[in-house]
């Protein structure tokens, strides 16, 4: 502004023209003096306008007080984060619902600023496709079960959560969710990227078949079962003395329809959500395995969120799976009901014979123990599962 004075005042007329105001024109000293005079007058006064346009900026404080009252007082409005999810249910299955619930309860408890998007029916791709998705960080959060964890994530051990015959119901899967779980999975997870936060039950599977029941072990013996593409489950197929089929989930209804296999090793509440009763006669209790779902999310995702909101997630996690769980055991039943109205024969299993079942997978717990030194945690998930 200085500069701008100057060039709009004229260095001319007070530099090389200055000489001239200060000659007397007449010889006279009164107007000489006069006119040195009208000079002085008038180059202070000049001055005096310059000075106060060039004043230093902290002089114009004034100016911040003119800002509307709410701009001046308001506190920075706080950080918010998108965190992307995928699972393969529909979105009526119990599992489906409990995570839309978690959605609400974030978005409610944060006050907006956790957004949770959900991504249903597998249409980020099969399970273990999204587990190995959740390593990379292309997606945020997956849920999946040990064994499907252990293959995305190279990690033998994470299978342990699945091994067969481990719990007894879904109150032993509680116990182990809200005792063990989270501590244990992640000193084998963290190290890989992926943090396990909370879990799911995903009830005890049974056996769904179109060509004959499953009552006893020898029962087993040749059948064509549908099963994940997970290490663990066929590794328990094989030792059960059936011949597992590879499939992703999605096409388990029409390998079955079509004969391609006899039938698929599931729980109650996804059986009737893929219409699996549809194209199957009998329904096997045979409780081989109970299915702990760990929802975990990326490593890097969880530590780029504030705290405040970590906090407010693990809060709104252990609602939604305490909700889950104890709705599992209803729905489980009225799956259960579902399958008997539309003609499948139901088959209790006797203990005597789950217990030669459970004799027939002994070389998959000596392997766990001996290979990768879990014996005392699989004793306390044997204990505590019930």
């Amino acid at each position: 502004m200085g500069g701008g004075c100057r060039k709009t005042v004229g260095i001319d007329k007070y530099g090389k023209k200055s000489r001239n105001l200060y000659k007397p024109e007449g010889g006279s000293v009164m107007k000489k003096v006069i006119s040195i005079l009208l000079s002085i007058a008038m180059i202070l006064a000049f001055c005096a306008g310059c000075g106060g346009n060039t004043a230093p900026a902290s002089s114009a404080a004034p100016a911040a007080s003119a800002l509307p009252a709410e701009s001046k007082d308001a506190a920075p409005s706080g950080e918010s984060v998108k965190i992307t999810l995928g699972h393969i249910y529909n979105p009526n299955h119990n599992e489906a619902i409990a995570l839309e619930k978690l959605k609400e309860l974030l978005a409610e408890k944060s006050n907006g600023r956790i957004e949770l998007v959900i991504y249903p029916s597998s249409q980020m791709g099969s399970e273990r496709e999204m587990a190995e998705q959740v390593m990379l960080g292309t997606l945020d959060m997956g849920l999946s079960d040990g064994p499907t964890w252990s293959n995305a994530l190279q990690v033998p051990e994470i299978a342990v959560f699945g091994l067969p015959f481990l719990y007894k119901d879904i109150d032993g899967q509680k116990a182990v969710i809200n005792e063990i779980l989270i501590d244990s999975a992640g000193e084998m997870m963290i190290g890989k990227g992926v943090r396990p936060l909370f879990g799911f039950s995903a009830s005890i599977r049974g056996a769904i078949l179109a060509t004959k029941p499953i009552v006893t072990a020898a029962d087993i013996d040749g059948v064509k079962m549908r099963v994940p593409e997970i290490t663990m489950y066929v590794d328990t197929w094989r030792c059960l003395g059936a011949n597992p089929t590879t499939t992703p989930w999605g096409e388990a209804y029409t390998s079955i329809a079509q004969g391609v296999v006899d039938g698929a090793e599931v729980d109650p509440s996804t059986i009737v959500d893929a219409n699996l009763q549809e194209v199957t006669k009998y329904f096997s209790k045979t409780a081989h395995m109970g299915t702990i779902h760990i929802v975990s999310m990326n490593e890097a995702k969880w530590q780029s969120i504030p705290e405040d909101l970590r906090k407010i997630f693990l809060e709104c996690a252990a609602e939604a799976s305490a909700w889950q769980i104890e709705d599992r055991k209803t729905t489980d039943e009225a799956a259960v009901q579902k399958m008997v109205d539309a003609g499948v024969t139901v088959n209790e299993v006797s203990d005597e014979e789950r217990a030669k079942m459970a004799e027939r997978c002994k070389p998959i717990y000596d392997q766990y123990d001996a290979d990768y030194g879990l014996g005392d945690l699989i004793s306390q998930l044997q204990e505590i599962g019930g």
